[in-house]
């Protein structure tokens, strides 16, 4: 048995995927709610969020359940990150800052059963759905099925861009324009002409060698102009800036209100 991983296909077969992520909210009804929406994909923010690798394993089964593809973001590349949340059963990483051909090549170890890579099997875990599996196959099957998504977030990151790309075994570029306006010395100022330079130049190599790439941005306007340049990820917003948005523009408006006395 294995479980599907419809946002990989998609991606590979040049369409579309939208999902979110998630950066504070606990609660497994918040995925249910993303797939009942129609999302692809969730990711779990263990990077910037403060999820233990108990809650991101419920928030897992919750999507698995749900039928919308679970992708953690992790905060380091260290193996231990790698294998106990894809043991968990997510079906693919998110790698923040990548800089070099041998961060990705320890992530490709970390990520693929061997000969491939170096990851440890358990037949215990819920990657397997807790069946009784074909071993062989199962090895086969997860080292195409899982996901291995690279984010490019600084300047020497896009100055090794082409290295980076070509390296064997990445799947998906997502880049991160708040820490690339960091690196450029603009913090906040992800629409300035130094970040959409690089941003252009990032999209154009990738849509050269035919790479799936993506953005997380709240902004859907932003994220339309993109698709219609070739973005295949789109991760629209997360649990926070939704709610920001909606508080923002809804108690503004309650605000404005005049009251009057009956």
């Amino acid at each position: 048995m294995l479980f599907p991983n419809p946002v990989k296909t998609s991606i590979q077969e040049g369409r579309l995927a939208i999902g979110t992520m998630i950066v504070q909210v606990r609660e497994a009804a918040i995925i249910q709610l993303f797939a009942q929406y129609g999302l692809d994909f969730v990711f779990i923010d263990m990077e910037h969020g403060p999820y233990s690798l108990e809650t991101a394993a419920d928030l897992i089964q919750v999507a698995r359940l749900a039928g919308i593809t679970p992708l953690v973001r992790v905060g380091e590349t260290r193996y231990h990150q790698y294998s106990a949340i894809l043991d968990a059963g997510a079906l693919g990483i998110m790698t923040p800052r990548v800089e070099s051909v041998e961060q990705i090549r320890a992530i490709n170890r970390f990520m693929k059963y061997p000969p491939e890579g170096e990851r440890g099997f358990s037949r215990l875990a819920a990657h397997v759905d807790f069946a009784d599996i074909n071993f062989h196959d199962y090895v086969i099957q997860a080292n195409r099925n899982v996901l291995n998504i690279i984010q490019i977030e600084s300047k020497l990151a896009v100055d090794r861009l082409d290295e980076l790309i070509a390296e064997p075994g990445v799947d998906a570029v997502v880049v991160g324009v708040d820490d690339l306006a960091l690196s450029l010395n603009v913090p906040g100022e992800t629409h300035n002409g130094l970040v959409e330079d690089m941003l252009s130049g990032i999209v154009m190599a990738c849509n050269t060698r035919g790479l799936p790439w993506g953005l997380h941005v709240p902004d859907v306007d932003r994220l339309e102009y993109w698709i219609g340049h070739g973005m295949r990820l789109a991760i629209y917003s997360s649990d926070v800036w939704m709610l920001q948005k909606a508080l923002r523009d809804d108690v503004q408006r309650l605000r404005g209100q005049k009251q009057s006395i009956i």
